[in-house]
């Protein structure tokens, strides 16, 4: 019996299933994995039973009458004792487990702006980390972010770093969570998404929020506008405005695939149609009491703006 990463004993399987990994020093059979969330729901119908006074051996065949998987007493035994659990490993180990909040909205809707999701491969067993990480030049964004993130994850926030890059200064944060990742990796998959996002005002609100903070903007007449190279995705977060009574113009080509684009000093093709949005400017002040900005320039010159056309008090 081996263990795995989260100091579980890996099940056994047969020797075709068997994979050949390496440690570092010498080359082992691991069998493979059951997903997590299956551990899970067995691990909970095992505790389960148990508090119902069942013997070890009850409980294994009852398991493998509702499941058809055969657990070994010593994997129950592990369990009932506390030696071991799949929900170690992750502050979320699952979908299944990520309940939705402002916080959790906030992060989405900044993901699917300029946030980054990937993995890194480690040397130890071939083991990928999975990552989010957000680079911006306002460190209130950045900061804003890193609270929500930790929030969801129970933990505490990322103190920003400093970045520079091509001669510019950037704020950085970033956690590891493969739960977090398997919801928010590109292309993002806003049917998973929706019920996330949809469900309350308050996090439909702070979806749109973190998109407009991540992609969006004021100029100097006021006009609301937000950027995307997703049409979809445009197309959505236009639907969630009209819940608020904030109406937009329909997505339009910023930039089309194959553009030139200059950007400090040197040139770059576009690899993707780009689309915009304007939020109509009779809707601003809606814009500014449901949704608003974080970035300070940003909802300073909104402010600014309603001030000037009389529809905000100073």
């Amino acid at each position: 019996m081996t263990l795995d990463l989260d100091g579980e004993a890996v099940f056994p399987v047969r020797k075709e299933e068997a994979k050949i990994v390496s440690d570092g020093r010498k080359r082992r059979k691991y069998g493979k994995y059951r997903p997590r969330e299956l551990r899970i729901k067995l691990y909970d119908r095992v505790m389960a039973l148990r508090q119902l006074g069942l013997s070890y051996n009850k409980i294994r065949d009852v398991i493998k009458q509702e499941y058809g998987i055969e657990l070994s007493t010593g994997q129950i035994s592990q369990w009932v004792r506390g030696l071991h659990s799949p929900y170690n490993g992750r502050r979320i180990p699952s979908l299944e487990l990520l309940e939705p909040s402002e916080d959790l909205a906030y992060v989405i809707g900044v993901v699917c702006g300029d946030g980054y999701v990937g993995t890194t491969r480690r040397d130890r067993k071939g083991y990928k980390q999975a990552r989010i990480h957000l680079r911006a030049k306002d460190k209130e964004f950045v900061e804003e972010f890193a609270i929500r993130i930790g929030r969801v994850l129970n933990r505490p926030p990322h103190k920003p770093k400093i970045l520079r890059s091509t001669g510019r200064y950037y704020y950085y944060t970033q956690v590891k969570s493969k739960t977090l990742y398997e919801l928010l990796k590109k292309p993002v998959d806003l049917e998973r998404l929706r019920k996330y996002i949809e469900h309350c005002d308050k996090c439909s609100a702070a979806f749109l929020r973190g998109f407009f903070d991540a992609e969006g903007g004021v100029l100097k007449d006021g006009s609301i506008y937000v950027v995307n190279s997703d049409y979809r995705l445009l197309k959505y977060v236009q639907s969630l405005l009209g819940r608020f009574k904030i109406a937009t113009t329909d997505p339009n080509f910023l930039h089309q695939r194959g553009s030139i684009i200059h950007m400090n000093e040197r040139q770059y093709i576009r690899r993707r149609d780009v689309y915009y949005i304007y939020v109509k400017q009779s809707c601003n002040m809606r814009f500014y009491k449901h949704i608003g900005f974080t970035i300070k320039r940003k909802q300073e010159r909104l402010v600014n703006h309603l001030i000037r056309t009389g529809k905000l008090e100073y």
